[in-house]
Parts: C-alpha cells; structure tokens; sequence
C-alpha cells in the first residue's frame, strides 16, 4: 500500500521534466532527496511571482524616480502642473532608460525558466510569470515609451 504522506508531488510538478531512472544502485543513491526536491519547487514557485512582481515595481519605481528628477530640474516644457518630463532629452532619456528593466526582466525571466527545466526543478511558474504579467506589461510600457520617442 502507498504511503500518501511519501507523495510529494503536487499537481503544479505534471509538467516537469521527469529526472531519468537510476540504472544503478550508485545512480539510485545519488538521487537527491525528494523532501529537498520538493522544497526546492516550492521556492521555485515563491522566486518566480516575487521576480514578477519585483520587475514591475523597479520599472515602476526607476520611471517614478527619473520623473521627479525631471520636474525638479524643471525646463521650457513644464508650464502646466500636469507636465513632469520638461525637457525634449529628458523625455528621450526617460523612455530609453525606464524601457531596460522590463526588457531585461522578460528576458531573464526566459533564461531562468530553461534553467530551471533542464535542472528538472519546477518552471512552470516561471513560464507562467512569463506570459500573464511580464509580456503584457512590457508590451505595454514599450508601446508607452515608443510612442514618446516617436512623437519627438
């Protein structure tokens, strides 16, 4: 009879890459442990929601920033109380410089995702993380800043 407190896959491990079957009792004993294994896709699971989020919130956090800079530093294109960015190069500089976090963010969220596949630890989160939020939003800030860089 199978012990349900030894099963320690949860229906998020369907999809991982399956490590191959011991061919030896060496092999066997080198096998890591599945309690680490299990912890290690759980924490997989934790890393990949807090990048998500993280990459939102320095893009968010650098735009926020560069902004204030701007409108302290005030210029001819800050007459109105709703203007922050006052000056053509700080509008370039802007749009150039708070569009790398997000596009280095999809992209390291790409590379840790294969890595995470070929270790045969849990990456579906991190192709999760990938598609839902990390591809809309730098669509959506690249569509943003591009378009401030087009209209100059």
């Amino acid at each position: 009879m199978e012990h349900p407190e030894n099963d320690l896959h949860s229906p998020a491990d369907r999809f991982s890459r399956m490590r191959p079957e011991p061919r030896s009792f060496d092999e066997l004993a080198d096998q890591p442990d599945p309690l680490e294994v299990d912890r290690k896709n759980r924490r997989s699971t934790r890393q990949a929601i807090t990048f998500a989020m993280s990459t939102v919130a320095v893009t968010l956090l650098l735009a926020f920033i560069l902004a204030v800079i701007s409108r302290a530093q005030g210029g001819p294109l800050c007459d109105g109380s709703s203007a922050w960015l006052c000056t053509e190069s700080w509008r370039t500089w802007w749009a150039v410089t708070t569009s790398i976090p997000p596009v280095v963010g999809l992209l390291t969220c790409a590379v840790i995702t294969v890595r995470k596949l070929n270790r045969y630890e849990r990456w579906i989160p991190w192709i999760g993380v990938f598609w839902i939020p990390l591809v809309p939003f730098t669509m959506a800030w690249l569509i943003i800043t591009l378009g401030i860089l087009a209209t100059q």
